[in-house]
């Protein structure tokens, strides 16, 4: 198996950046389609901000005044853009055409090689994510972070998007050594990640227990915890005690899905079966 053989660290380290590069340079490859997501993948931002504006008027919903909500929607966007940005599909066509069984024999772990190429393909999301941002802020003018610390931990806490968003995105490719197939699995993996973060309606308008159930998955730190941290509900200490929750579960999901692939990849076949 490709995780039992040792690398050198610094080969290991080589073999991430190749990937990552590989992955991100793919994207590019169809520039027709990655220059149409970025001109247009910030209508998705501007139609929620007119929406939510005609809800909330002049009063608040859910704690959020007109000015915070704008902030709300416009770290959204930007957390859903990194969230939806890698590469699901590549991963689970791997298990589904079999070339798990080639990857297998290769010594390069599969999981860190699954992980390079996600973040590379995130990566070529960007600048979505920068530009549908900036023309929001100009447009209708969101407020600041409480404090400039806020903001820095704002950024670090959407960093930590990264590793999540392949942890959920790679447990949920795990199934298709057992499902053999895998649309409905991303279908109901988009669906928990966009109502459970907050993407779709902010956590604080739900009722209690499923508040509660919600701070039990890690979902809403897609978007709940760095918005709180943006806007101030939460303290310094508060905000960092979010991000070592991001922190724990990005170790918890990796762990996990090592245990799973130990299982999983006796469902292996390589002659049929």
């Amino acid at each position: 198996m490709a995780d039992a053989i040792a690398a050198p660290r610094g080969h290991r380290f080589a073999a991430d950046r190749a990937l990552a590069l590989i992955s991100f340079k793919r994207r590019l490859a169809y520039k027709t389609t990655w220059l149409f997501s970025i001109t247009f993948g910030g209508w998705q931002l501007l139609v929620g901000i007119v929406v939510w504006e005609h809800i909330i008027g002049a009063g608040s919903v859910g704690g959020y005044d007109w000015d915070a909500m704008r902030a709300y929607l416009l770290i959204g966007f930007v957390t859903s853009t990194i969230a939806w940005g890698g590469a699901d599909w590549q991963m689970a066509n791997r298990i589904l055409d079999g070339l798990v069984a080639i990857d297998m024999t290769k010594p390069v772990d599969f999981q860190r090689a699954r992980a390079a190429e996600y973040v590379g393909g995130a990566a070529s999301v960007l600048p979505t994510a920068v530009l549908g941002a900036v023309a929001a802020w100009f447009l209708f003018d969101p407020q600041l972070p409480v404090t400039p610390l806020a903001g820095v931990l704002t950024v670090v806490s959407i960093l930590f998007i990264f590793p999540m968003a392949f942890g959920v995105g790679y447990l949920s490719i795990m199934l298709c050594f057992w499902t053999r197939r895998y649309l409905g699995i991303q279908w109901a993996k988009d669906g928990f990640v966009a109502f459970f973060s907050g993407m779709m309606v902010p956590l604080a308008l739900m009722p209690g227990w499923l508040q509660v159930l919600s701070w039990c998955l890690p979902f809403p730190h897609f978007t709940t915890t760095p918005a709180a941290i943006y806007l101030g509900r939460v303290d310094t200490l508060g905000a960092l005690g979010l991000i070592a929750a991001e922190a724990a579960w990005v170790v918890v999901m990796w762990g996990g899905a090592r245990l799973i692939w130990r299982r999983a990849i006796k469902k292996v076949t390589i002659h049929g079966g």
